[in-house]
């Protein structure tokens, strides 16, 4: 039946996407009702705590949550498409690791949170470039090498981070990087926002653009080339798209794992393999799935939990699950 309905799954999917924000709204140490909500948006004046709790706070881990959990997922699909293997994530090419190198840096150099930003998304794009590098000096073409090429950089990268957590002031700096690495929205602001939010537009535009490809390019190099596709220069347009989100979104919230791994599986088995939709159906689940692992980490304790550990809890039964249902269904 889902297979059958696609077109009705991303409608629903798309509905539920403004109402979680609003349950989001309400959620937290204090908790606010529908009309306090209504009432903070609509005459900020009335009432300025619940303005501030609600502009300053709420709305912006909101909207990050939703447009780092969305690039997440839509990079998720479209590598696991191009690379023709299920099990990639945005990470691949080293984008997660070169992030956390570069923000690193800026931690080190006593940068606030806009220079660690900064530092994260050139980290990102530089692990990229030398992974295109290594794979171009190798002087052999195929998948296969490219993303070997990108387990050598991350490696690489993983090596440079443990240095540098090593040099770090145990009593400061590694405490800030390794929160970093957990994954947070604390620190999202509009203003981050905003910086990011033309790297975003661009991935999604063109993987917006591009999704009609995306199936024929899984289904490998000689049937793609058959159909007249370019296949070397719109693979290469994707890798940078993904790369641009992955790298955007790890610049504003830190590493968060699973995401890119588990929702496209998700929205293939709702949708099929169509990249037609589901890659725009893996970001609506990646917003709301990123959104509701936000809304718990601020509110199901005391103190904060990086999203990363709740993503892995969550993340590693559902894959397992997944899995499990797929053999069922494909002994």
């Amino acid at each position: 039946m889902a297979k059958r309905s696609p077109r009705l799954i991303l409608l629903s999917t798309i509905i539920l996407v403004p109402l979680l924000a609003v349950i989001a709204l309400g959620c937290g140490r204090i908790s606010l009702s529908p009309v306090e909500i209504w009432t903070g948006l609509t005459q900020p004046s009335r009432n300025p705590a619940i303005t501030n709790i609600l502009y300053t706070i709420r709305l912006p881990r909101i909207f990050g949550a939703l447009l780092i959990g969305a690039g997440l997922a839509a990079a998720g699909s479209a590598f696991q498409s191009v690379f023709q293997n299920p099990l990639v994530s945005p990470d691949i090419l080293g984008v997660s690791y070169g992030a956390a190198v570069g923000a690193a840096i800026a931690i080190l150099a006593g940068g606030g949170i806009w220079p660690t930003q900064l530092g994260a998304f050139a980290g990102g794009i530089i692990a990229v470039v030398l992974t295109l590098f290594v794979a171009r000096i190798l002087g052999q073409q195929g998948m296969l090498i490219l993303v070997l090429s990108g387990i050598v950089i991350s490696g690489f990268m993983q090596a440079i981070l443990g240095l540098l957590k090593y040099i770090a002031d145990p009593d400061s700096q590694l405490q800030s990087i390794v929160y970093w690495q957990l994954g947070s929205l604390a620190k999202v602001d509009l203003p981050s926002i905003a910086a990011t939010l033309p790297a975003l537009l661009i991935g999604g535009i063109t993987f917006g653009l591009l999704r009609w490809h995306l199936t024929v390019l899984s289904l490998g190099d000689h049937l793609a080339t058959s159909t007249g596709l370019n296949v070397r220069l719109e693979r290469l347009l994707i890798i940078v798209a993904g790369t641009l989100l992955t790298a955007a979104t790890v610049c504003l919230s830190g590493n968060i794992g699973w995401v890119g791994l588990v929702i496209p599986h998700m929205a293939r088995r709702l949708v099929g393999t169509d990249d037609r939709y589901a890659l725009p159906l893996s970001a609506l689940v990646g917003a709301l799935f990123l959104l509701l692992i936000d809304t718990l980490a601020r509110t199901i304790s005391a103190g904060e939990i990086p999203l990363s550990i709740l993503t892995g809890f969550i993340g590693a039964p559902l894959f397992i699950y997944l899995l499990v249902r797929k053999k069922a269904q494909y002994p």
